[in-house]
């Protein structure tokens, strides 16, 4: 997941090289970041964390 910091005032938007969260190595794989895993395997695309 990537942060876009957005100039509300000159106007622009920039990647901010600070700010990285890796699901890559999440103990069951790689996830989404949309993406929820419940105990027992289910998951779902409908809530954001």
């Amino acid at each position: 997941m990537l942060q876009i910091d957005c100039n509300t005032e000159k106007g622009g938007m920039k990647l901010n090289k600070e700010f990285l969260v890796d699901f890559g190595n999440e103990p069951d794989g790689p996830t989404l970041v949309h993406e929820i895993r419940y105990n027992g395997g289910d998951c779902t695309s409908d809530i954001w964390v």
